[in-house]
């Protein structure tokens, strides 16, 4: 039976310290009511509330964390079946495969792409979370996993069918706890002991979906509490099924034998077909996908799904509004403005930065919207535009009085000339791409 918010209290310290991030006990009470935080994110209960409670107030999907310390991976404690609910909360991390039929040498240099395939968009760092080391068929697995960890800045999932092969490879990587992938009905029993022993998460894999949960519960019995749910995509539209299936089970109906975040291994016959399934699981409901290529141009698309997907829909996506120095403009330089959409502000500077012309670009605060967006919803004015801009005192930065604006704001020309001391207006370009060719015009 859920446990209600004052039950949940009175077992609290109640003293408001604020450590769990919450402005008080009761609020902290009610999200671990709503299961949207575990108790454990109490660093005062005691031990015997914690003992009496846990069970009935933890989330309904299990937090796994892969990894130590800074370099380590969360995955799982979702509690919507929809982000238009509230929010996704543990974003999916991509895993890049590093196959047996590797050379050392090989599998370094892919290791190596792994570990730079790092990204900036939209002023966030996007990156691939995993490698997976395949070791059935490696000579030696031990030796192999050693030399992976060795040189990974992120955490590891060792991949083999075989008790035997695992073994040798956890005992000398096991204090980066990786992931092990994947026991099924006939190794479940060595695999456990083996994660047992080493206290590493994980996966498992069923035929069926009963079957999955016949095995969660073993692993669970055994004191293997850090369990991930394994799926491939040879049936697409049976793996997306049963997947959503554990997840309601899960959050619907606090189903704790499907409890878990969920992997998926995308098998896919081109790099191109590869993407679009990663991409369709990143967004439903994997917590890992395994994928077999990481070339920039294969990972952005799934990245960027990820990140667009596991942002809060109820906090606008914003930057500060301010004066920003693209380059190292000096009192020659462009004066634009635009506004604090993160997306719309970094489109822009992103092709300022491209066009090679050091700037300045005014950021307008229109409370997170784009620019049409904005003056449709009147975030954004003449008189808001000027008193930014002189509040940023980009006056004082150049001898001109030359001020770009959005093309996409032409109606704002005449009155921005007539009330302010920027008395050339120019009508920029309607889209960011169009900045580039546009500075090297009509700049002069």
């Amino acid at each position: 039976m859920a446990l209600t918010a004052m039950q949940i209290y009175k077992s609290l310290p109640k003293t408001n310290c604020k450590d769990c991030s919450l402005p008080t006990c009761m609020a902290f009470a009610m999200q671990v009511a709503a299961k949207r935080k575990a108790l454990t994110e109490c660093p005062h209960i005691s031990s015997e509330a914690q003992g009496s409670l846990s069970e009935a107030s933890s989330p309904p999907m299990k937090l796994v964390t892969l990894g130590t310390g800074e370099n380590s991976f969360k995955t799982g404690q979702e509690t919507v079946m929809f982000r238009h609910e509230e929010k996704f909360h543990t974003p999916c991390g991509i895993a890049v495969k590093i196959n047996a039929s590797l050379s050392d040498d090989e599998a370094l240099g892919k290791l190596k792409k792994i570990n730079n395939s790092v990204f900036t968009r939209v002023g966030a760092e996007l990156k691939v979370s995993l490698c997976a080391i395949y070791l059935d068929g490696v000579s030696d697995p031990a030796a192999r996993a050693k030399l992976i960890s060795e040189k990974s800045k992120v955490p590891l999932i060792l991949v083999s069918e075989s008790p035997e092969t695992m073994k040798k490879a956890v005992a000398v990587v096991k204090d980066k706890k990786p992931l092990l992938y994947k026991a099924t009905a006939s190794t479940i029993g060595a695999f456990i002991e083996i994660a047992a022993d080493a206290k590493v998460p994980l996966a498992i894999s069923g035929s069926t979906l009963e079957e999955l949960a016949d095995l969660t519960l073993q692993a669970k019995e055994k004191g293997i509490t850090d369990l991930v749910l394994s799926f491939n995509t040879e049936k697409l539209g049976t793996t997306l099924k049963d997947i959503t299936i554990c997840r309601r089970a899960a959050l619907k109906k606090n189903f704790r034998a499907l409890g878990y975040p969920v992997i998926v291994d995308i098998i896919a016959e081109t790099p191109e077909e590869e993407t679009v399934v990663g991409s369709i699981f990143a967004a439903k409901y994997a917590g890992i996908i395994m994928i077999e290529h990481c070339e920039p141009w294969e990972i952005l698309p799934i990245l960027t799904t990820i990140q667009d997907v596991y942002t809060d829909p109820q906090v606008p996506n914003t930057v500060e509004a301010k004066l920003y120095e693209i380059g190292s403009p000096d009192e020659s330089s462009p004066v634009m403005f635009t506004t604090n959409f993160s997306l719309t502000y970094f489109s822009v500077a992103g092709e300022v930065e491209r066009s090679k012309i050091p700037s300045y670009i005014a950021v307008v605060d229109t409370e997170g919207l784009g620019v049409l967006n904005a003056y449709a919803g009147d975030k954004i004015s003449v008189e808001q535009v000027v008193k930014t801009i002189k509040d940023q005192k980009v006056a004082e930065k150049v001898k001109h009085r030359k001020l770009i604006i959005p093309g996409l704001l032409p109606i704002f020309r005449a009155e921005i000339e007539d009330t302010s001391e920027w008395k050339e207006v120019i009508i920029g370009p309607e889209t960011a791409r169009e900045i580039p060719a546009f500075l090297a015009k009509s700049w002069k």
